[in-house]
């Protein structure tokens, strides 16, 4: 558990809050002053830090509030925290287990930990970890969203029936990637989505196998996920040219994929094209790579696009359009003197 020492305005008001608890004291309020964690999203007093908790005050605190409202899994959670904290890991264990099958979010993502980390008396089942981080990630807990897609890069759900699929993982990071505070939040979401990106969605991951044991090749080699266009409509057509083989040459730029090393080409890399809704269609193997400024190519190159783009005063105009669409977001903009790769391809297996 991560643990965060919050500073207090004067050493007055720290005495307040680790103050004993009075007879007069409401149970319930007395556990928040006294054991409230400073990041669980459903806190009602500001928290504490595990160095600036009275123990054997806030244990009594939080067992008075159980005893006093036994529905109130926020107490729960708090006789929990302070009790691990006091090495009383089974009474730990089980008030977390309590809280957390009562719905409450941060008992959810603790106890998931409790389990993933071996704590004494912790159930000894990963899968029922990345449970628990499931049910806290769908109720918006940013730790339970990162600690469920680093457990599944690492394989750890990978014989657990209900795994999160990588669409599942990719909607947990772009939810973090939207809530994430500061500048280290950010760089382990996007550390994460990198590790995400280079491996394969499962559907792609099934036709890429499929074919790699077709063609006698190793499976667990680098493949990309590709979809043609940026328009259902497109896809479909660019899709449909090369099944035929009327297209077997592509144009890319490698401002599209820098900082994304699992997206970029290589000559006998292998690649898994979807349709517009992600379903695998074909593999295709890249035969040649070559790269140029755009105002460079010419029909020696076009000529292997379809027939419509073949002409090369077409193909800049159909291209230059692509390329500042895409560009936009990267902070970036077409230009007759930027690269452009030339790649290109055949197929090497049709998706069933």
């Amino acid at each position: 558990m991560i643990r965060f020492i919050l500073g207090c305005a004067c050493a007055a008001t720290f005495a307040l809050l680790s103050a004993p608890v009075s007879a007069a004291d409401d149970p319930v309020a007395a556990c928040d002053r006294l054991a409230a964690h400073p990041e669980d999203p459903q806190k009602v007093t500001p928290g504490l830090s595990a160095e600036q908790i009275d123990y054997p005050a806030a244990t009594a605190a939080c067992e008075a509030a159980v005893a006093a409202a036994p529905d109130n899994l926020r107490a729960r959670y708090q006789l929990a925290r302070v009790l691990f904290y006091a090495n009383q890991n089974e009474r730990a264990v089980e008030q977390m287990r309590i809280a957390a099958d009562g719905g409450y979010v941060q008992a959810q993502y603790i106890y998931a930990t409790f389990i993933a980390r071996g704590r004494p008396y912790a159930p000894k089942d990963i899968c029922l970890a990345g449970r628990y981080w499931l049910k806290s990630s769908a109720a918006g807990r940013q730790s339970a969203r990162v600690q469920y897609v680093r457990y599944a890069l690492r394989e750890s759900f990978a014989n657990c029936p209900d795994a999160a699929t990588w669409d599942e993982m990719r909607a947990l990071l772009d939810a973090a990637a939207r809530d994430a505070v500061g500048i280290y939040q950010q760089a382990i979401v996007e550390d994460l989505g990198e590790a995400l990106a280079a491996r394969l969605p499962d559907a792609a991951q099934t036709a890429w196998r499929r074919c790699a044991a077709t063609l006698g090749t190793p499976a667990d080699q680098p493949v990309r996920v590709r979809r043609f266009g940026d328009a259902a409509k497109t896809t479909d057509w660019i899709n449909s040219l090369i099944l035929s083989g009327e297209k077997t040459i592509t144009a890319l730029t490698p401002w599209a994929y820098e900082g994304k090393p699992a997206q970029r080409p290589f000559e006998g890399g292998y690649s898994v094209m979807t349709d517009a809704a992600g379903v695998p269609r074909a593999v295709l193997r890249t035969t040649q790579l070559r790269t140029m400024p755009f105002a460079a190519v010419t029909e020696e190159y076009s000529q292997y696009e379809g027939k419509p783009v073949r002409p090369i005063a077409e193909w800049q105009r159909v291209h230059r359009d692509y390329f500042t669409r895409i560009l936009q977001p990267l902070g970036r903009s077409w230009s007759p003197d930027m690269p452009v790769t030339l790649e290109r391809f055949e197929v090497a297996c049709r998706a069933p």
